[in-house]
């Protein structure tokens, strides 16, 4: 069992510009033996190795003063600490100096604070010559080190100094040190992203794009691509295509055309690396009355007041370069990257007119939407993510309380608020309201239907939607087993890894326009997905999702799919109750099914999940029925229920060769005693990565638990999800104040 911090420390200084005159230098130590010295690093994202700081003293420092260390625009790890040296970011402090020196360092939560160490003199001073060196991910005494970003960015470390023992620190003229982050050299995912909907012989454009395991742009994958496209594309698809150092790991082939009604899909290959890649579907229709367009309507650019990722203009978040993502990597047709914790107006009026440049500078009528977008962090009742219509003035400061975000915007046509699991979730229990027109299922922070849930238990009528909640992840990009952002940090010692980015909300509107698509998010014609541009569509008694319908008798649904991987499994979800299931195993999917004891009033939604792990949840359909029975049929199983399992069956398998790993990484990490019953499954290569898929019971109250094991990293990734199946059956206790959802019986 990991040892416990005698006390989560958590360092709050911030320093003011200064020009000391002490020296400081920065190197990263590989694993792999390599050395990159200097105060302008660059390295590829997810090495591992140990950070290492040294200060030279210039003048004296005196007791009570010491060094300040800081870093912005990455991370050093969630959680860098000091008290287990087998484990990872574990800090060091090393000095020549006759003073006495104390290590603070911020475990409560680095993530949210940049100061992540500080070196205090407690005993005499730190005199003209004296050195001391730092080290983040030291493995020395076995630990495991530190891994560098895997995001693509470019982050800084600022150091400074408190020369008079007063508390006031002021930065060095050596500072800062930057660091940029590249992608690794070598793709490890090729995507094939075209439109969902399109008229014969309407130009078009495929997009290609290579990722690497991270899934960052590869932007030096080279190498010639085989296109295959179906009978029907007119001849306008070349053979093959060539990535060579202009393209920069993206390649968008242009005026691509079908020849007649059918549903198309794509196949790239390279065949030197073994990569390829199937398109998502394209449904051809002679005179489509409304096409399916895909978008993101809460992701994250520059504008950062709390975790200091993205307070700075760099060239991953700008506002204009998120578009330029959104376009290009996502093809996307609408996009609101906006602040994610917003200055006020007043004093860094810049960043919302770099927004609002953006937004007008990318406003393309019938090829792509801009939206303007920031986050509102009110505390109680929950984060909300605001959307305006157009070009809007000003925004609310960030920390505006629920009463001041609900004045402003609730009875606005021309805004939605849209419900998130971020950094706080939904109470709609303290906090009732009946504007939440736009309810995030998935996110990169994972899935959770359970908000879905809890919204049809107040009696809410929410178009249900995917979004990213992307910080630093390039916008667009597809799921990856991304560190620092799942939801069982309150449980665990190191937050658990989820999904990145790529999740994004499916919207059916006539047209690529701005009025079109508004209205058809307020009509609720919307549906979610993980990330795959799947095709889904259902309805009830001939109505779309998001209608609200009254009925005489049957409700007959209809449900018809089309993946971008085989499916593996659809469920009817009916109020809280899986109404039926089925197992299609194939690339699409049409069947009816009628209800012939619906309720007096009901919600209708599907759960659709492929072969690969991606998942699409529809919006509901809300029927009335006047004949119908007031009682939920208690035979039907939970929407949450999960097949019961004999852990003792699954052995022998391959999964079996990542036990001792993930026992190793508990013990030294966690504690195994959270998790009973810790049980191989399988292999799994899904879109977020390979990894190792066991489950287990949570100990607390003998939940069921999946853990992927993500073992293809230099440093192994883990992700907890509470069931057998991660579709969010449950939030994690202690993140919400709202009853604990009912414990299902396996099914």
């Amino acid at each position: 069992m990991a040892p416990s911090p005698p006390k989560r420390v958590s360092i709050e200084i911030q320093p003011d510009p200064g020009d000391e005159r002490d020296r400081c230098e920065l190197a990263f130590h590989g694993v792999d033996g390599v050395v990159d010295r200097g105060l302008a690093l660059t390295l590829p994202a997810g090495r591992v190795g140990t950070w290492e700081l040294t200060v030279t003293v210039r003048d004296a420092v005196p007791a009570g003063g010491g060094f300040l260390f800081q870093r912005h625009g990455f991370l050093l790890g969630h959680r860098v600490q000091d008290y287990n040296p087998r484990g990872r970011d574990y800090v060091t402090l090393e000095s020549n100096a006759t003073a006495r020196l104390q290590l603070v360092v911020n475990s409560l939560n680095q993530s949210h604070r940049p100061s992540f160490a500080q070196v205090v003199v407690t005993d005499g001073a730190l005199a003209p010559g004296d050195r001391f060196t730092l080290r983040i991910g030291d493995r020395r005494q076995g630990g495991a080190g530190s891994e560098v970003y895997d995001a693509t960015t470019l982050g800084r470390f600022v150091f400074a100094v408190d020369r008079t023992g007063a508390g006031t620190y002021h930065t060095l003229a050596c500072s800062p040190a930057t660091v940029r982050i590249t992608a690794e050299p070598h793709a490890d995912l090729l995507r094939v992203l075209g439109p969902s909907v399109v008229a014969p012989d309407e130009p078009f454009a495929l997009h290609l794009i290579a990722f690497d395991r991270h899934r960052n742009v590869c932007d030096r994958y080279r190498g010639t691509v085989v296109l295959t496209g179906p009978d029907g594309t007119s001849g306008t698809l070349p053979p093959t295509v060539t990535f060579t150092a202009q393209e920069q790991g993206v390649l968008i082939i242009k005026d691509v055309r079908l020849s007649r009604p059918d549903l198309y899909r794509f196949i790239a290959t390279d065949e030197e690396s073994g990569l390829q890649a199937l398109s998502n579907p394209t449904l051809c229709e002679a005179e489509p009355k409304r096409r399916l367009f895909w978008g993101e309507l809460h992701c994250h650019s520059w504008g950062d007041t709390t975790l200091s990722l993205m307070s700075e203009p760099n060239f991953k978040v700008h506002p204009a370069r998120r578009h330029e993502q959104a376009r290009q990597v996502g093809r996307l047709d609408f996009c609101s990257p906006g602040p994610m914790s917003a200055p006020n107006d007043e004093d860094r009026p810049e960043v919302w007119q770099a927004h609002q440049a953006a937004y007008r500078a990318n406003d393309e009528p019938g090829t792509y939407v801009p939206f303007l977008a920031y986050e509102a962090h009110p505390g109680v009742g929950g984060d909300r993510n605001v959307v305006f219509h157009a070009q809007e003035a000003t925004h609310l400061p960030m920390k505006a309380s629920m009463d001041g975000v609900m004045d402003a915007y609730g009875s606005r046509d021309d805004v939605l608020l849209e419900a998130h699991i971020g950094g706080g979730p939904p109470n709609w229990t303290a906090y009732p309201t009946e504007e939440a027109p736009l309810l995030e299922v998935t996110s990169g922070h994972g899935a959770f239907e359970w908000v879905l849930q809890r919204a049809l238990r107040h009696g809410y009528h929410p178009a249900v939607i995917g979004s990213s909640d992307v910080h630093l992840p390039t916008l667009g990009a597809p799921m990856s087993a991304h560190c620092f952002r799942g939801r069982f940090n309150h449980e665990l010692n190191i937050r658990d890894t989820a999904f990145g980015s790529g999740q994004v909300a499916g919207v059916y509107a006539p047209a690529c326009e701005r009025e079109a698509i508004w209205q058809a998010i307020q009509d609720r014609r919307t549906f979610a997905t993980t990330g795959a541009r799947i095709i889904l569509d259902v309805s009830a008694n001939g109505e779309p999702a998001g209608s609200l319908v009254t009925s005489s008798g049957d409700v007959d649904l209809r449900i018809v799919a089309h993946g971008c991987a085989p499916i593996e499994r659809m469920d009817v979800i009916r109020g809280d109750r899986c109404l039926f299931s089925w197992f299609p195993g194939e690339l699409d999917s049409s069947i009816g099914y009628t209800d012939t004891r619906p309720l007096r009033a009901s919600a209708y939604y599907v759960r659709l999940r492929q072969t690969d792990g991606e998942y699409a949840w529809s919006t509901p359909v809300w029927v009335t029925c006047a004949d119908g029975s007031d009682a939920p049929d208690p035979s039907l199983p939970l929407w949450n229920s999960h097949e019961s399992v004999d852990l003792a069956s699954l052995r022998p398998n391959a999964a079996e060769k990542y036990e001792a790993a993930l026992l190793e990484y508990l013990e030294i990490e966690e504690d195994p005693a959270l998790f009973r019953d810790l049980t191989p499954v399988k292999l799994l290569e899904e879109a977020p990565g390979r990894s190792a898929l066991f489950y287990a019971y949570y100990a607390a109250d003998g939940w069921p638990v999946s853990i992927r094991w993500y073992y293809e990293f230099d440093l192994p990734r883990i992700h907890l999800d509470w069931g057998w199946r991660d579709f969010g059956a449950r939030p994690t206790p202690t993140n919400i104040t709202e009853p604990a959802e009912e414990k299902p019986p396996l099914a």
